[in-house]
């Protein structure tokens, strides 16, 4: 029975991560963590979800090499 315990605390766990990381604190879960208390709304507004900073940051690198390259051009 603790085994079984275990596995759905990580389960749990692997769940709410990938929640939070997906919508940021502000959306995960239709904005739990923010009716809770648990995150500000301050600070829900400026949270940004883990994908869309990294995509960002992608198309940052990217436009920044095509200007480099314009230059040569």
């Amino acid at each position: 029975m603790g085994k079984v315990f275990g596995i759905l605390l990580i389960v749990l766990a692997i769940w709410v991560g990938l929640e939070v990381m997906n919508n940021g604190t502000a959306g995960a879960f239709d904005g739990a963590f923010v009716r809770a208390g648990l995150v500000s709304p301050e600070e829900a507004v400026n949270d940004v979800p883990l994908g869309s900073r990294a995509s960002g940051a992608v198309e940052r690198a990217h436009r920044k090499t095509e200007d480099r390259l314009a230059e040569f051009d």
